[in-house]
């Protein structure tokens, strides 16, 4: 029987990074780290992480919160809110969050002293806590939420925790609640004017268009949150990214097969890590080849054409014209460059080209193409979508 060789990935494709994977974000990691320090000398801060889809928000903040803990001593929850719209499951979610999530005996017990009233059921340690879903008590502890983060920190403390971490992620629904950015802005106003300080770390981490909703309910937010907004990785900084994360795994990399790598991923760390993951597992001799880059690429694209791109063109499809030009793009324009109106003119036929211009918004709104710097030129929001495009192109001219 073949000996049976197993080997780990060091990517994470389409979830949040381990810290001990985590590459880049210098800048970024120096203003959290900024923040950490000032907690723990007894301050309260807030922030933002924001940016677009896929840029690494979660990963960062988790980063930061396995770093409060293991560095400075804090105890702290990730919260993942979406789908929620009320502040009573807001604050349901919180403190399940901070149960579930604790891995020190002596503060997980103290956690269950202070909120025994509030758990509906305790399976084993840690797992299986269900907090109450009764809204007159959520409600209670709502009104009291400064005072149960104070009650928590000084039952905390005295295990040698230094304060506390609190991550607010994926804030679609509850951000356009004009309720929440009142309670926010209340909270850190009564907290700021209390005279009492709270070692507390506040992270929100959402969408630009999350913190609008925001700013639209309650202006204030702008002054209460200081920004950390991710942006592309640059070439150097994806370079850096991939000969890094390979050298984990003792695998080289071809100087070719990293430049096109780096190219095809157009600096989101989303694509960075399909990628990765991808030609991680074309490789069989511990050397990334153009080869095995060439093929992992294309094997990325599909795996991003199907999770984020099919479901898009599945509306641009059913119309037969959409579709005809849709496939042109994918043949026939250069993939990873930018393209101009009149590319597309010369590439379609006479129908296809009375509908240009509105097949050109659609996809526009469906976040496929954007504009370019330069008026009257377009690029795609990625190149794997682009090279997905082509790839499907391809195969329906079989």
């Amino acid at each position: 029987m073949a000996e049976i060789i197993t080997k780990e990935s060091p990517f994470s494709p389409g979830r949040p990074v381990q810290p001990e994977y985590f590459v880049a974000r210098t800048k970024e990691l120096d203003r959290l780290e900024r923040a950490l320090k000032q907690t723990a000398s007894g301050r309260n801060e807030n922030i933002f992480i924001t940016g677009q889809r896929g840029i690494g928000k979660s990963s960062l903040a988790g980063l930061i919160r396995h770093h409060a803990e293991k560095e400075h001593s804090f105890i702290g929850a990730h919260c993942y809110l979406g789908g929620i719209r009320t502040l009573e499951e807001m604050i349901g979610t919180i403190f399940e969050r901070l149960f579930l999530e604790c891995t020190d005996k002596r503060v997980f017990d103290k956690l269950k002293n202070i909120f025994d009233k509030y758990i509906s059921e305790v399976k084993l340690f840690g797992v299986g806590i269900e907090f109450t879903k009764n809204t007159s008590k959520l409600r209670g502890l709502l009104d009291n939420f400064l005072p149960a983060m104070r009650n928590i920190y000084g039952e905390v403390k005295a295990n040698d925790k230094n304060g506390l971490v609190l991550i607010l992620d994926d804030l679609n629904g509850i951000s356009d609640v004009p309720q929440f950015s009142q309670f926010l802005k209340s909270f850190v106003d009564t907290l700021a004017t209390s005279g009492k300080p709270l070692p507390l770390l506040l992270i929100l981490v959402g969408l630009p268009e999350r913190r609008n909703d925001m700013l639209k309910h309650q202006p204030s937010v702008a002054r209460i949150f200081d920004i950390v907004e991710l942006s592309l990785m640059s070439e150097d900084e994806s370079q850096d990214f991939f000969q890094e994360m390979f050298k984990k795994q003792t695998i080289t990399i071809a100087e070719k097969a990293l430049s096109l790598m780096v190219k095809l991923s157009g600096g989101y760390p989303m694509l960075l890590h399909e990628v990765g993951d991808a030609v991680f597992w074309q490789d069989t001799d511990n050397h990334i080849s153009d080869s095995d880059a060439r093929q992992g690429i294309m094997e990325a694209a599909r795996i991003v054409g199907r999770k984020y791109i099919d479901t898009k063109i599945s509306k641009v499809l059913r119309s037969e014209t959409y579709s005809s030009i849709l496939w042109q793009m994918g043949k026939k324009l250069p993939v990873g460059v930018t393209f101009r109106r009149q590319e597309l003119l010369k590439a379609v036929g006479e129908k296809e080209k009375k509908n240009l211009d509105n097949f050109l918004n659609r996809i526009k709104k469906l976040g496929l193409v954007d504009d370019a710097e330069v008026r009257g030129e377009y690029t795609f929001v990625n190149p794997l979508y682009h090279l997905y495009l082509w790839f499907e192109a391809k195969n329906r001219a079989r």
